[in-house]
């Protein structure tokens, strides 16, 4: 007898669910690697249950169309298997994404997909996308096989009983694993409460407030949130009474993409390292973000990254900028990378026509874009108007995973060769750190190397006498030091600290120790051209070469924002979709027990109320 088509998919459903179970593995692996009992229980809960659901939610469109579809077996199953194929891949890729950057897919990845530029800016290679197909027709084969075994054997007692068995097994589990999250949401139980979102999508059932109503004991959680309105921007503060400046200086900004702090060496980056003993070296220097979108808006606008939707939607324009076309200066604005992904098209140069925004052919190689905008900076120092000063910016794309660069560059080996991101793990990529960091190594010498070219013709012009110079980057780049790769999950100082080399003429050579951030960069250029020594109206930052000590300095992400005082980081969520549990670590990173935790957050509560405040400061129905 023929199976009905509710017997086939209920079998289906089964058997997707045991490949989720196998997909999902590493998710489960990643929430019991510090498990208690009661964690071990939630895990296995949580596991069985949402694999069921993300199996369920791929399946379903299929489902309901079998009830219109009767006639057309063929299309059925064929929507069966694509539909389901392009739900495993999407959790498989999650997992990738999870085990490499401690996110899941979010809007950052969305963004990336969709804006022009974004994919390209990963340096896909051709071994990648090979990579990908070869598992989508891997998947594609074993959802075949499994429908093929639902139409055959559906309507056999022990497949009918199986498949019915799990409608009754999924609703145990997910009442099991919302208890457990709701008693550890109630007792702070860090073990379970830390761990759940590995698996995507996860749903809280909180119980603090039921439980606080029958009169339980809550144990108290030392976790700050902000709540921003983003809508009305009041930046600056109050109008800015700019001083005539005589000879405005000329700006040049190298920013280079993930270029963290340690590569600033003779031997790495010899001519960036020269400047620096020339001119001032700053080596407690931070990324205002663990990220280009975050590191470059703090650098130009002197803000939190919590503003940055809110100047997107305006496509408002940095002081900095509007201070420099005010004063005619000509531009020079170019990047390796995509002056649309970030949006800096409508945000840092949003008043610029996209003809002055000159981002290299794309076709290139990115060792190759660096080395074409290199020469055409060169070009234009040469052709300028040199009645006028001039402000160059130049975005660097070699440092960029998977860290380009051609064999003149190379001072690091033994490096590695081909970079392939599908399948890549934190245990797979283990083995290989230290030619991973060669590659990174090699790369940020190319970068050196151009950069020398642009300063020996600023040299061969005399241009350094009234000519500031900056060498940063955008933020740093982890290789798993403290558990991650890349860069946009966490504010560990391998993501967050950056080398910054400030040539400003007439200052003294000096090596700055003291903690500066990319903040710091828009009030120190601004104040150059005239602004007020008081930076509060305009910014969160103050002048790179201010000795005062400071009680904190924030970076941010897509979600949150960090606090970071000289013993203790701290994460605020400034987004209802961020960070729900964080608890603070020490300021090199290391692990606090529950009573560290309590005393370094009490001990802090006016800093951290601070940040949340400056948060607000530049929006118009606030007073300030």
């Amino acid at each position: 007898m023929k199976p009905s088509n509710h017997a086939v998919f209920r079998l289906f459903l089964l058997l997707t669910t045991l490949h989720m179970l196998w997909v999902t593995w590493g998710f489960l692996s990643e929430g019991v690697a510090a498990a208690t009992s009661l964690s071990w229980f939630f895990h296995l809960s949580a596991w069985g249950f949402y694999a069921f659901l993300y199996s369920l939610i791929a399946i379903l469109p299929a489902w309901l169309a079998s009830i219109l579809l009767r006639a057309y077996p063929r299309l059925l199953a064929a929507l069966a298997i694509v539909l389901s194929t392009a739900g495993l891949m999407f959790i498989k890729s999650d997992l990738m994404i999870y085990d490499l950057y401690r996110f899941h897919f979010n809007g950052f990845i969305w963004n990336l997909m969709t804006t022009k530029g974004g994919l390209a800016s990963l340096g896909t290679s051709g071994g990648t996308y090979l990579s990908i197909a070869g598992s989508v027709l891997f998947v594609t084969f074993i959802q075949t096989v499994f429908w093929l075994i639902s139409l055959r054997h559906a309507q056999f007692r022990l497949a009918k009983l199986s498949a019915q068995a799990i409608w009754i097994l999924a609703p145990i589990l997910f009442v099991v694993q919302a208890l457990i999250y709701g008693i550890s949401d109630v007792k702070n139980i860090g073990a379970v409460l830390d761990t759940a979102e590995v698996y995507p999508f996860y749903q809280q059932v909180l119980m603090r407030s039921l439980a606080a109503r029958y009169g339980m004991d809550i144990e108290r959680r030392h976790n700050h949130r902000l709540s921003v309105d983003t809508a009305r921007l009041h930046y600056p503060v109050q109008a800015i009474n700019y001083k005539t400046v005589d000879h405005p200086p000329n700006i040049v900004i190298f920013a280079a993409e993930s270029l963290r702090w340690d590569r600033l060496t003779p031997q790495i980056m010899p001519h960036s390292w020269q400047l620096g003993q020339q001119g001032s070296l700053f080596t407690q220097h931070y990324s205002s973000g663990n990220g280009t979108r975050e590191g470059l808006f703090g650098m130009f606008y002197g803000l939190y990254g919590s503003y940055w939707a809110s100047f997107l939607h305006a496509q408002q324009s940095p002081l900095l900028m509007d201070r420099l076309q005010s004063l005619g200066y000509q531009f020079d604005l170019r990047t390796s990378a995509k002056f649309s992904y970030p949006e800096f098209n409508k945000t840092l140069f949003a008043k610029f026509s996209l003809a002055d925004l000159h981002e290299a052919d794309e076709s290139m190689n990115p060792w190759r874009r660096d080395e074409w905008n290199a020469s055409q900076q060169i070009a234009f120092l040469k052709q300028r108007d040199r009645r006028k000063p001039f402000m160059s910016f130049f975005f660097f794309e070699s440092t960029h995973a998977r860290y380009d660069f051609p064999e003149q560059a190379v001072v690091a080996s033994p490096y590695l060769g081909d970079v392939n991101y599908w399948g890549m793990s934190r245990a797979s990529l283990q083995p290989r750190i230290g030619e991973f960091k060669n590659r990174y190594s090699n790369a940020a010498h190319w970068i050196d190397m151009q950069i020398g070219r642009v300063l020996d013709e600023l040299r061969s012009q005399g241009l350094l006498e009234n000519t500031i110079v900056i060498i940063t980057g955008d933020h740093g780049e982890e290789f798993l030091e403290k558990g991650n790769w890349g860069h946009n999950s966490t504010f560990v100082e391998e993501q967050t600290h950056v080398p910054m080399v400030m040539w400003m003429p007439g200052r003294i050579p000096s090596e700055i120790d003291h903690v500066s951030s990319h903040l710091d960069i828009s009030p120190t250029l601004l104040q150059a051209l005239g602004a007020p020594a008081d930076a509060n109206g305009y910014s969160l930052g103050r002048n790179l070469y201010d000795t005062q000590p400071r009680d904190f300095i924030v970076v941010s992400d897509w979600r949150t924002i960090g606090v970071l005082t000289n013993d203790m980081k701290y994460r605020i969520a400034y987004q209802q979709n961020g960070m729900k549990h964080y608890v603070p670590t020490g300021r090199n990173d290391e692990a606090l027990d529950a009573e560290q935790q309590a005393a370094l957050t009490a001990k802090h509560q006016p800093q951290l109320l601070q940040a949340i405040k400056n948060c607000s400061r530049f929006l118009a129905n606030l007073k300030n």
